[in-house]
């Protein structure tokens, strides 16, 4: 192989690498599963005191394991949709800052196949476990539900919004990337016929892709007569979980996001 053969190979590597960081592709194979019932401490290295394990059934009768933290009927409420690589436990940190910072009940659960719940992944059917686990914070009287997608958890995300039967009381995008698909199908959150009043995106600035993201969730925005979305545009490349860990001024920026459903209607 030649000098220039062996650059550009290293190149095409180098994109390929890129390209799944930014759609939440895996590039090893599938990590073990926990228990939907197991400790958060088997699973999770980091668990804030007040996390609790708690688990669910879909409407397909498969077992979602995940986890609840903050009060139990707070008036607002937290349902993320994590990126495809990763589970609750990147995110059980910040759901606990959340929480502490706002009062509000966040839930984080594992998406199928992943984390704590063991089966076959199925990202056709994840927009109807994000119902599902809504569902699950509205049955302990929570009133105002905001929902939050990182990465390729936005077409999830924005899928579930079409769904229901009223809004959430806001949706935080981050580092949206709209469209996913596995062996199942194709989950695109692109349409966005039902959006609330109430959107924030944080997004990395080195990704042209994922600004052309941000900029069609503001254009559907638009298209439908609603506020402009509260933006934060980081001059970084740092994608998904990496963003807000990373990055003080993302994370102030989605406590803010979670406060202001807090203000509705005051």
């Amino acid at each position: 192989m030649t000098a220039t053969s062996r650059t550009m190979l290293a190149v095409a590597v180098a994109l390929g690498a890129g390209l799944a960081v930014l759609l939440g592709w895996r590039l090893l194979g599938p990590e073990p599963t926990f228990d939907p019932d197991s400790a958060l401490t088997d699973q999770c290295d980091d668990v804030p005191d007040a996390a609790e394990r708690m688990s669910f059934t879909a409407s397909d009768g498969m077992t979602l394991g995940g986890a609840l933290i903050g009060p139990e009927g707070a008036e607002v409420g937290v349902v993320l949709r994590q990126g495809a690589g990763q589970t609750i436990c990147q995110w059980l940190p910040w759901a606990g800052e959340v929480a502490d910072a706002t009062g509000a009940r966040v839930l984080l659960f594992d998406r199928r196949g992943r984390g704590s719940s063991p089966g076959e992944g199925n990202l056709s059917a994840e927009p109807d476990d994000v119902v599902a686990a809504m569902e699950i914070l509205e049955q302990e009287g929570t009133r105002r539900i905001a929902l939050a997608g990182s990465s390729m958890g936005n077409s999830v995300m924005f899928s579930a919004v079409d769904r229901l039967d009223s809004p959430p009381c806001a949706v935080l995008s981050i580092s949206p990337v709209l469209t996913s698909g596995d062996g199942h199908g194709t989950v695109d959150g692109r349409s966005m016929e039902r959006l609330p009043a109430n959107i924030w995106i944080a997004w990395e600035g080195q990704s042209s892709g994922v600004g052309s993201e941000a900029a069609l969730i503001q254009g559907r925005a638009q298209d439908q007569g609603l506020p402009a979305p509260q933006l934060l545009e980081v001059d970084t490349g740092d994608h998904s979980f990496g963003l807000v860990n990373k990055h003080a001024e993302v994370r102030e920026f989605l406590v803010s996001a979670v406060r202001s459903c807090a203000e509705e209607n005051q």
